[in-house]
């Protein structure tokens, strides 16, 4: 007969076997696989702001086998988002604090780029539980010191990985797709009106 007491040990090991865990990973690109645009796109000089609360935002998205896993995107793609960025615009600054039209105008800054990630991942696995398949969204709106909108620069990044491929770099998946997004999104900067001299 078991006791109340082994009976909610047992209840809530069942939950967290069910639940599955949330695995942390890192989604940072080989930055090699980063290609900037192969000229300067404009001569305007940039700023980008990620907000303290975004660099810090951990997101958990399912993995395979009922687990998750756990990553911070804001802080594993700016690195990759400066390279691209600082190729595109003659000069570009990190922000950090919200956009100031005063203090924007003081550096001569004409543009401000602030990115929105969205991340979503699954995997075709229920034994292993690194995601095989990765999306990364990458919304960038692009505006003036005043906060006037001039552009918009809306992309998704794929990334697949396989298990012969991700056993041994469990987050392969995710590290193409933010390759894919900023490629995509090196290419797109360099198509805007907005931003030609």
């Amino acid at each position: 007969m078991l006791t109340s007491h082994t009976k909610t040990l047992l209840v809530a090991l069942c939950v967290t076997i069910i639940g599955g865990c949330a695995h942390p990973i890192a989604i940072a690109p080989d930055f090699n696989a980063v290609q900037a645009p192969a000229a300067q796109v404009t001569a305007k000089k940039a700023a980008y702001y990620i907000s303290d609360e975004d660099r810090a935002r951990e997101v958990t998205t399912p993995g395979g086998g009922g687990d998750k896993v756990r990553y911070f995107p804001y802080r594993d793609l700016e690195a990759g988002l400066y390279k691209v960025l600082s190729a595109t615009f003659a000069s570009i600054a990190k922000l950090n604090k919200a956009p100031d039209n005063e203090e924007l105008n003081r550096q001569g800054i004409v543009v401000v780029v602030t990115p929105r990630i969205t991340t979503h991942s699954s995997s075709d696995s229920i034994v292993t539980w690194p995601p095989t398949s990765f999306t990364v969204e990458l919304e960038c709106r692009i505006s003036d010191p005043t906060g006037a909108e001039l552009a918009q620069a809306r992309i998704v990044g794929f990334g697949n990985a396989s298990f012969d491929e991700f056993k041994s770099d469990f987050a392969l998946a995710g590290k193409r797709a933010s390759a894919d997004a900023l490629n995509k999104l090196a290419n797109t900067l360099a198509t805007l009106p907005a931003l030609k001299d």
